[in-house]
């Protein structure tokens, strides 16, 4: 039974990123970008503006398949390079806003899912709530 509501909230939370998505990137823009995009625009945003070799490393790929990745980010305007003013061969990626509204679109869908959660529950069962999914994480995360 749990896992058909787990099944209901992942396709609640996606359709949600869907309408997002399609709000802010044009028709032809959205033609370009995947799923594997969007975790890819998610990874670069939460490195906090790393250089293409910590992108290539934390996605386990190339240099030149993050270099078509980008390629194809900047494009669409959802990334941008940055030189490095130590070293002129470093480039640093940043999520431009656009990219940062998709991300923050999520983010208040998932602040909208808790609001819900915290009316129907106690503030005790809130915290027992936050610490069984923070366990079920860590799990994950292994």
């Amino acid at each position: 039974m749990i896992e058909k509501h787990f099944e209901y909230i992942a396709n609640y939370l996606w359709q949600q990123s869907i309408n997002n998505i399609d709000s802010i990137l044009s028709n032809e823009e959205k033609k370009q970008f995947n799923i594997t995009d969007y975790y890819y625009l998610t990874t670069i945003y939460n490195m906090d503006n790393p250089n293409l070799g910590e992108v290539a490393e934390k996605l386990k790929l190339t240099k030149p398949a993050i270099s078509a990745l980008v390629k194809r980010m900047i494009k669409n305007e959802l990334i941008e390079k940055i030189q490095s003013n130590e070293d002129g061969r470093i480039y640093y990626l940043k999520v431009t806003e656009k990219g940062i509204k998709i991300i923050e679109g999520d983010n208040a869908v998932y602040s909208k899912l808790t609001g819900l959660i915290s009316e129907i529950i106690s503030e005790k069962q809130l915290k027992e709530l936050d610490t069984l999914l923070d366990k079920v994480v860590k799990l994950l995360k292994n």
